[in-house]
């Protein structure tokens, strides 16, 4: 029997074998780098990526209320619309029919009170008289054969349209000139119409 003891080899030092790689263990850092240059490195960029992230979600919280607010002072101004109309139509028929003087004055002054309420809003009524039609803006109610206008040209605005600001609260009805009628008593060829673009509403 060997009683010769093993002695402990330079590959057998505790060092050694703490410095082993295990198959789990990161990718070593770099000869020389202070673990806390490391560490605090690795702070500042995981610091960063969370201060990115929370601007991102205040830009697009900030871009939702503004979007919230806008569709919510949309709606109330497209109510008050037909208000509007309906003053316009009746200051219309005060005039044909001769109504009193002070009736006249008193349905002016409101329907100026309420164009002005729109205005301060943003609200702006659509030009169409005289202007070439848009399908954007304007809605064709019919199409008329006209020498005075030339074709696509609006002839006449049944019902007044809005924009606010960039976006459509509603489009204008007109009538639009198809031309000079032909020698075969024919109207000429009547726009291409396509709907024009509506602002997306929230369920």
């Amino acid at each position: 029997m060997d009683d010769t003891k093993h002695k402990p080899t330079k590959d057998d030092s505790p060092a050694n074998a703490e410095s082993a790689p295990s198959p789990d263990s990161a990718e070593p850092a770099p000869a020389g780098a202070d673990p806390r240059d490391l560490e605090i490195a690795a702070l500042k960029d995981r610091l960063l990526r969370l201060q990115a992230d929370f601007d991102n979600f205040r830009k697009r919280t900030t871009r939702d209320r503004d979007d919230q607010a806008r569709r919510a002072c949309e709606r109330i101004l497209k109510d008050l619309l037909p208000v509007i109309d309906h003053f316009d139509l009746g200051l219309q028929a005060a005039h044909k029919h001769h109504v009193k003087h002070a009736v006249i004055d008193g349905l002016s002054g409101v329907l100026k009170q309420l164009e002005q309420v729109m205005e301060k809003a943003g609200v702006m009524p659509i030009v169409t008289q005289g202007q070439v039609f848009d399908p954007h803006v304007h809605e064709p109610v019919t199409h008329l054969a006209s020498d005075e206008h030339p074709e696509h040209v609006i002839i006449q605005e049944t019902r007044r349209g809005y924009k606010l600001g960039n976006f459509l609260l509603r489009p204008a009805q007109v009538i639009v000139s198809t031309g000079p009628a032909t020698g075969t008593g024919q109207p000429g060829e009547p726009p291409p119409d396509a709907a024009p673009e509506q602002p997306e509403e929230e369920g």
